[in-house]
């Protein structure tokens, strides 16, 4: 059996919020293992998982709200002798010439302490060949005794953490697939935020490539959720930028296009709370604080950005973490249209909201082109 942890942050909340959330996280886990499971709430904000998939542990420790996930064995015994006997039975030929310590944790009313049970586990192991060092053990026996049933947790790994899927609403994410876009999808995902993604096809041959990136995002991560994957073609704008707009000034022109097309899709689905991107400040020329500062004024709808303060190295770091580095390494970056100018870096928000009144009609013209589908149902190569 499986013991799954809940995030800290969960059980904080409101008796009402925590219900909400919890009946979230059950759903996502249903989803993970598609529906082939058996889930009951245990006492300590803990689900317990039963199901015959062998890569259990792995679905359950990438659902978001999952602190940890334990392997456990379940003893029914009241008797104190009768447990500790149990416990030396299971990690008596673990402990032989190794250090261990006893850590146990009850629940309910019974006959035997915490303190009780550690040394008669202990004096059992130690006869098992183990010597006991409660500073740094190589081995920690966990016994959780929860009424008159105990579990004896035999691996841990930790899990994802977070929010459950959708608890804080939804998103569309400006997607390139690129090192950072899954980054940052996943860190507003890790927040109970469920996401749609939005790929700016720019004549590159990347689209195909950002939706097998957010394919495997929602794979790994997404149980509980079905994203919607938005193309955009934005090719003919590009020309037109070129034609339209001064060399220093094409770079804000086509990220304004993004950002007001995104927010055109964006409003289609009432559901949508917000916007997301991966600009970290100063780390390309439209990303320098006042370029940001006003490229967000031409947009209502709010624009989350949560690397916005984190070095490449970090963001670098979070994709390898996530499985996603390898992939995002080999996309192609915005295509450079300044033609060879410098690009400004200190746009003025009234500035870029002149600079729009010359493209706006490429934004109308950009959301015309957008096909939408299902992620699941994208299919490589078409």
């Amino acid at each position: 059996m499986l013991v799954a942890s809940l995030d800290p942050e969960i059980y904080l909340k409101s008796q009402r919020t925590q219900r909400r959330m919890v009946g979230a996280l059950v759903a996502a886990i249903s989803a993970a293992f598609d529906r082939r499971v058996e889930i009951s709430r245990l006492a300590g904000h803990r689900l317990a998982i039963v199901t015959t998939a062998e890569d259990a542990v792995d679905r359950l420790s990438r659902v978001f709200g999952v602190r940890a996930v334990e392997t456990v064995e379940t003893v029914e015994c009241e008797a104190l002798d009768d447990l500790a006997e149990s416990v030396a039975t299971q990690f008596g030929a673990e402990v032989n010439g190794r250090t261990f310590a006893v850590r146990p944790t009850r629940m309910g009313s019974h006959t035997f302490s915490s303190q009780d049970l550690a040394v008669a586990a202990g004096s059992l192991l130690v006869e098992a060949g183990g010597k006991v060092d409660l500073t740094n053990p190589e081995i920690t026996v966990r016994i959780r005794v929860v009424n008159d049933v105990s579990y004896l947790t035999l691996a841990t790994r930790p899990g994802v953490g977070g929010l459950p899927a959708g608890t804080q609403g939804k998103a569309l994410a400006m997607f390139s697939g690129g090192i950072d876009s899954p980054v940052a999808v996943y860190l507003m995902a890790q927040r109970g935020v469920a996401v749609d993604y939005l790929h700016f096809s720019l004549g590159c041959g990347q689209a195909d490539h950002a939706a097998g990136i957010a394919h495997l995002l929602t794979e790994r991560y997404g149980a509980g959720t079905d994203p919607l994957l938005h193309i955009v073609d934005l090719e003919p704008a590009i020309s037109e930028i070129q034609h339209r707009v001064p060399a220093r000034e094409r770079q804000m022109a086509l990220k304004g296009v993004m950002y007001r097309a995104a927010e055109g899709i964006a409003i289609t689905n009432r559901d949508t709370r917000a916007i997301i991107n991966g600009e970290s400040l100063g780390q390309v020329s439209t990303q320098t604080l006042d370029n940001v500062a006003a490229l967000d004024r031409i947009i209502e709808m709010p624009m989350l950005r949560p690397l916005i303060g984190l070095a490449k190295n970090e963001i670098v770091d979070r994709a390898r973490d996530i499985g996603t580095l390898e992939v995002s390494s080999r996309t192609r970056e915005m295509c450079d249209i300044a033609g060879g100018a410098k690009v400004s870096v200190s746009t003025s928000a009234a500035k870029l909201v002149a600079i729009m009144t010359e493209v706006d009609d490429l934004v109308e013209q950009a959301v015309m082109t957008h096909k939408s589908m299902r992620l699941a149902d994208w299919v490589p190569g078409v």
